[in-house]
C-alpha cells in the first residue's frame, strides 16, 4: 500500500514537471535569422528582439528610404506623380547585368508613380536608381540625402551607399549599405505614420510595366503561396552578402504589427520567421485593462486651502496596456497635481502612465500611454477659522520637529 502511494506521488511529480511549464509561460518564437525585431505599432511596444543593434546589410530594404524620400519630394512639390523621368545610362546598365534586372526598363520616359510602384512591389533596382536621380540629380547626391534623413530619424547605426541596396560591385558605387533592425524599425514607422497610403502599394500582388505583369517579391501577400492573414507588405531584400531580409506589416483585430528580419538563411526562411513573429504578437499578447473609465484610484490629490485637504481622483477613460500572457500586469505610475481651492468636479488632477520595464518596453522615441486624471468631487475653500487653525497646528508641528532634532542637554540649556 505504501509502495503504491509512493509511486502515485512520483508520477504526479513527473506530470507537474512536464505539463506546468508548457502552460505557465508563453514561449518566445525561435527566429532563424541574424537579427530581428517585433513591434506593436498601435501601442509602440517592443514585443521581441534578437541582435536588434547589429549592423548588417539590408539589401533591397534600402529602397524604403529611396521611396520615402521620393514621397517627401512629392509632398514638398519638388516632384509630381505624373512627372516623366527617363532612366540614365547607369540605371539602364542594371537591366543588362544578370540577376539584377527586376524589371527591364527601356530608354523611354516613365512616370514617377510607375517607378515608385516598381521599386516597392517588384524591388526594381533600375527604378530605385532612377527615382534617386529624379529627386537629387544624381545617385551620389541622393545618397547624401539618404544619410542626412537617416540622421534626422535617429538611425545612428545606418550608413547608405546607394539607392537600390545592391552590393558595391553591382551598384557601381563605393561602400555598402549598413543598418540595424532597430534603425529600420524607425524608418518603417516614420513611413507608415507619415504616409500610411504606402500600404495601398505594398499590399498589391503585382505591378504592370510596359504592358507586362510582374509579381510582387513578397510571398506573404493575399493569393500568394505563403499568404498570411492581414499581411499588407512592406519590403523584401536579398543579396549574397545580406542573406534574405524582410520587413512585414500586418493588421488584425484593430492592431498593427511590424517586424524586421535580417539575414535569414533562405527565401522561405524569412517568411517562416515573419509568420512566427506575427503569430506571437497576436496570440501571446493581450490588451489588458489597468484602469477602467470612471474608476477611483487609491491615491488622492492635495487641495491647498480647501475644506478638506485631500480630494478623490478618478479616470477619464479606459487605460490599457499590451501584456504577454503569463506575465504580471505592470503597475501604473500616478503623478498628481497640488490643487488650490475651490476645486470643481472634473478638474484636471494629474496623469497616469506606464513606464518601460521588464514587462513593458516601448520603442525609442515612442511616448508611453498617458491618461488624464480628474477630481471626482468638489472642494470649497476652507473658512478663515479653519485655515488659521491649520496654520497654528502646522506651526506646532514644525516646533516639535525642530525640538526632536535637538539633544536633551541642548533643550535644558535653552531653558
Amino acid at each position: 500500500m505504501k509502495a503504491r502511494y509512493l509511486i502515485m506521488i512520483f508520477v504526479a511529480m513527473l506530470l507537474v514537471q512536464v505539463i506546468v511549464p508548457s502552460v505557465a509561460s508563453a514561449a518566445a518564437p525561435k527566429v532563424d535569422a541574424a537579427s530581428a525585431m517585433l513591434v506593436d505599432v498601435t501601442t509602440g511596444q517592443v514585443l521581441f528582439t534578437k541582435q536588434e543593434d547589429a549592423m548588417l546589410q539590408p539589401a533591397s530594404i534600402t529602397k524604403l528610404m529611396t521611396a520615402f524620400l521620393t514621397r517627401e519630394a512629392i509632398e514638398e512639390g519638388k516632384l509630381s506623380w505624373n512627372q516623366e523621368v527617363t532612366p540614365s545610362d547607369a540605371a539602364l546598365a542594371l537591366t543588362r547585368k544578370p540577376g539584377l534586372a527586376r524589371i527591364p526598363l527601356l530608354n523611354k520616359p516613365y512616370t514617377v508613380k510607375e517607378l515608385y510602384d516598381a521599386a516597392l512591389i517588384r524591388s526594381a533596382n533600375e527604378a530605385a536608381v532612377t527615382l534617386g536621380e529624379a529627386v537629387s540629380g544624381s545617385e551620389e547626391a541622393f545618397v547624401k540625402e539618404m544619410n542626412r534623413r537617416a540622421d534626422e530619424l535617429g538611425m545612428t547605426q545606418t550608413t547608405f551607399a546607394n539607392a537600390s541596396g545592391l552590393d558595391s560591385v553591382s551598384a557601381g558605387l563605393p561602400g555598402d549599405n549598413l543598418t540595424s533592425a532597430n534603425d529600420l524599425m524607425k524608418l518603417a514607422i516614420a513611413y507608415l505614420t507619415t504616409f500610411p497610403e504606402v500600404l495601398d502599394v505594398t499590399k498589391r500582388a503585382y505591378v504592370d510595366v510596359d504592358g507586362v505583369r510582374f509579381d510582387a517579391t513578397n510571398r506573404m501577400l493575399a493569393d500568394r503561396d505563403l499568404a498570411y492573414p492581414g499581411m499588407l507588405g512592406f519590403k523584401t531584400g536579398t543579396t549574397n552578402e545580406a542573406g534574405y531580409c524582410f520587413i512585414g506589416v500586418s493588421t488584425r483585430d484593430g492592431r498593427t504589427v511590424l517586424s524586421v528580419v535580417l539575414g535569414a538563411p533562405s527565401d522561405e526562411g524569412r517568411y517562416v520567421a515573419t509568420k512566427a513573429l506575427h503569430d506571437y504578437a497576436y496570440a501571446d499578447f493581450v490588451m489588458t485593462p489597468i484602469l477602467r473609465t470612471g474608476e477611483t484610484i487609491s491615491e488622492t490629490a492635495t487641495v491647498s486651502q480647501g475644506e478638506t485637504e485631500q480630494v478623490t481622483v478618478r479616470t477619464t477613460n479606459d487605460f490599457e496596456v499590451l501584456v504577454e500572457k503569463g506575465k504580471p500586469v505592470p503597475e501604473p505610475k500616478v503623478e498628481l497635481l497640488e490643487l488650490d481651492a475651490p476645486v470643481k468636479v472634473d478638474t484636471q488632477a494629474g496623469t497616469v502612465t506606464i513606464d518601460s520595464s521588464d514587462q513593458v518596453r516601448y520603442l525609442e522615441g515612442e511616448t508611453p500611454p498617458k491618461m488624464t486624471l480628474v477630481t471626482a468631487e468638489a472642494v470649497d475653500t476652507a473658512s478663515f477659522l479653519t485655515r488659521m487653525t491649520r496654520a497654528f497646528v502646522d506651526f506646532l508641528d514644525q516646533i516639535r520637529l525642530a525640538l526632536g532634532k535637538i539633544s536633551l542637554v541642548e533643550q535644558v540649556q535653552m531653558l
